[in-house]
């Protein structure tokens, strides 16, 4: 599935190359840098002639933030592909119509789409399906797929407010204790979630709840699809999702490692292995990516590696590729903030901020670019007003 591009890499690295000094700026560009009290880089290169029109530490390494999700944008495309779907398998024997006889067995894939209207609607579809009366047995969560013990992700503050990760998730679940009794929570309160349903649909069931693995001797008898992850991917990247974003990451290695468990380990190799076919970059020695999302500290990248992605997606995709991205004029992480097309992804923590995309400027030329700063402080220091205007600077002049 992951495609040889060395034509695209030699064009990368001449456009790169053409600017090697790291202070290639303007003078606006250079006073608003030493005005900035924080560690700043900066990247614009034409989409199409590969001209570098402004570079400051490009090539250094920095906290990208949600950044990283251009990462999971470029791994997931080219390893899951744009149909691809998560699947929630359904196994049960049944003797007698409208009972199920022992347990039920519910196995997760890993889907993030699954809010808790969604859990209710799949338990309401296949009470109605078989027209399940009662269940003698008890629900058997399989969350087997991801490794359960990794439902933080690697450098994750424990007193941050993070997702649960998981097989079997609950869309939009957060935890924020600097304790960690979340072992099992998550497809617990999947569970929960589902058997309200079925007590609402008069389902007869007093077994228990609890987390297992499925007996080998059943069969699926029924399968819940999500929406393709070319959707996801667009919901990940406009609303900076953090949730959908980790679960894609994990989901690399199930894909990659048919009949293994994820683990994190699996996950960056396997987006390791597909960002160094594609754009020539060793994980551990030119970038670090440890999740899908940007939470942890432990992940960095480079102003040059973040264009590099994007001018490989545009490539492949062309305009296209901006449906991924949040729009100036749509409900979205930079709505209303340019008063000009401008196509992003916002990063920040809280001592990350970044903005990458595309820009269309006042002059029809289309560009991608990357901005990034580390290691700010003070009240007036804000790094979105740097942002701001160094992207108003490059929409006027260029």
């Amino acid at each position: 599935m992951i495609k040889k591009v060395s034509i695209y890499l030699i064009t990368v690295i001449i456009g790169i190359s053409l600017v090697s000094n790291p202070t290639f700026c303007q003078p606006e560009i250079d006073q608003e840098i030493e005005q900035f009290n924080g560690f700043a880089g900066i990247l614009v290169q034409d989409l199409y002639s590969r001209e570098v029109l402004l570079s400051y530490n490009q090539d250094r390494l920095f906290t990208p933030a949600s950044l990283v999700k251009l990462f999971t944008l470029l791994s997931g495309l080219e390893i899951l592909g744009q149909e691809y779907c998560y699947h929630t398998d359904f196994y049960f024997s049944s003797a007698v119509p409208g009972e199920i006889k022992g347990n039920l067995f519910i196995k997760g894939s890993g889907d993030p789409t699954q809010s808790p209207e969604v859990i209710r609607q799949i338990a309401n579809d296949l009470v109605k399906k078989y027209g399940i009366h009662k269940i003698d047995g008890d629900i058997v969560l399989d969350n087997s797929l991801f490794l359960p013990e990794e439902f933080l992700g690697r450098g994750w503050m424990w007193d941050d407010q993070n997702p649960l990760i998981g097989a079997l998730m609950v869309k939009g679940f957060n935890v924020r204790e600097k304790q960690l009794p979340y072992y099992n929570t998550m497809p617990l309160i999947w569970g929960q979630l589902f058997c309200q349903e079925l007590y609402e649909q008069g389902v007869q069931f007093e077994g228990d709840i609890r987390v297992g693995l499925l007996e080998e001797k059943l069969t699926v008898k029924a399968i819940y699809y999500s929406d393709s992850i070319d959707q996801i991917l667009s919901y990940m990247m406009k609303m900076s999702d953090n949730q959908s974003a980790e679960s894609v990451f994990r989901t690399l290695a199930l894909v990659q490692n048919p009949g293994n468990v994820s683990t994190i380990n699996l996950a960056i190799t396997s987006l390791s292995e597909v960002v160094f076919e594609i754009l020539g970059i060793q994980w551990g020695e030119d970038y670090i990516i440890v999740d899908g999302c940007g939470l942890s500290e432990y992940n960095l990248a480079t102003p040059e590696q973040i264009v590099m992605a994007i001018s490989y997606l545009f490539q492949q995709y062309g305009s296209n590729l901006l449906e991924y991205f949040a729009y100036t004029s749509e409900k979205g992480t930079i709505k209303a903030r340019f008063p000009f097309q401008l196509w992003g992804k916002t990063g920040s923590l809280p001592s990350a901020s970044g903005l990458a995309g595309i820009l269309q400027t006042k002059k029809d030329r289309q560009v991608a670019f990357c901005l990034m700063e580390n290691n700010f402080f003070g009240e007036q220091n804000d790094p979105k007003k740097f942002e701001d205007a160094i992207i108003e600077y490059i929409y006027e002049n260029y």
